[in-house]
């Protein structure tokens, strides 16, 4: 069986939305890559019209990738035109407010929205929803279930709405971020360039990192991991991915899931003459351990702050 992959350069919309103004064509893709706690959904975008209300969720981070076009991007720090290979995060809570006009394609990725509870904010509206629906905010009330049932009740507390400014988001351009060497004395086949994304788009939820690979240069050992979901972007190029089903070239604009545990075990190398450029992106939190099927070694992290153990045949290794 071949891995589970979508062409995000070309794949066809399957639902659209025309509704007060707001107007896009969406592909879903977290079902058709096999995905849990990612989310990611391609949008084709029209000249001068938004695609959503401007917003942002409670327990949701967002990553927005431009695949074409010049979509425009607004935020509480104003708007911007947005160019090919651009990211932008939009963490949880109101600094990750957005919305964004066409026109142009582009693939929105999340992690959060898996899980419950979650809530989505709507500052022009001042709306707010959540799984069962869509609800002004001034409903909200100042007291607990039978609260305040018997005697006075007090004054509902008032709640605080968004500041009015905020510092422009972080962008990364990922098609041309300058890459270094991960590990200038790594033995030839694991010379890979990269840039690590996440801290430079202010991210908290995801990782993401550009690899750049050489003619006959590849990616970390063949591995799979508990504890996180990995997704794989190839930029530019023709990569070979390793699977557990065997091998497959790659090409531009294809996107891959790799799931935890076994069926998810991986490894990119680049057969081709030209460079192949990838951006990897995965989920972060503890404990996540990778294990490494060709050399029976395990790799566990137990803390973000932890140093990393290694163990080999059920030992450690000194």
């Amino acid at each position: 069986m071949n891995v589970r992959k979508v062409d995000i350069l070309n794949v066809e919309g399957d639902e659209s939305l025309d509704v007060a103004g707001f107007h896009h064509v969406q592909t879903p893709l977290r079902a058709r890559l096999g995905a849990h706690a990612i989310g990611a959904t391609v949008y084709q975008a029209f000249a001068g019209q938004p695609m959503w209300p401007y917003g942002y969720h409670h327990g949701v981070e967002e990553w927005l990738y431009v695949i074409s076009g010049a979509p425009v991007l607004r935020t509480p720090a104003g708007e911007q035109q947005l160019a090919p290979g651009d990211m932008v995060c939009f963490p949880s809570g109101h600094l990750g407010a957005h919305a964004v006009a066409g026109p142009g394609r582009l693939m929105m990725l999340s992690t959060g929205d898996h899980v419950e509870p979650w809530l989505s904010v709507y500052p022009d509206s001042d709306k707010v929803s959540g799984p069962d629906g869509i609800f002004p905010r001034e409903s909200a009330v100042g007291y607990w279930h039978r609260e305040g049932v018997q005697g006075p009740q007090e004054d509902p507390v008032i709640v605080r709405r968004e500041p009015d400014a905020a510092a422009p988001r972080p962008l990364v351009n990922a098609l041309s971020i300058a890459v270094e060497d991960l590990l200038p004395t790594a033995p030839p086949g694991f010379r890979a360039r990269t840039a690590a994304l996440g801290s430079l788009l202010g991210a908290e939820r995801l990782a993401a990192t550009v690899v750049e690979l050489d003619e006959g240069e590849g990616s970390e050992p063949y591995h799979y991991q508990y504890g996180r979901e990995e997704w794989l972007l190839v930029l530019t190029g023709t990569p070979a991915l390793r699977h557990p089903d065997g091998t497959e070239v790659l090409a531009a604009g294809e996107l891959v899931c790799f799931r935890e545990g076994p069926a998810g075990a991986h490894r990119v190398v680049n057969h081709g003459k030209d460079v192949a450029r990838l951006v990897l992106i995965s989920t972060l939190g503890s404990p996540a351990n990778v294990h490494y099927p060709d050399s029976g070694a395990w790799l566990l992290r137990n803390a973000p702050d932890a140093e990393a153990v290694i163990l080999r045949d059920g030992g450690p290794v000194g």
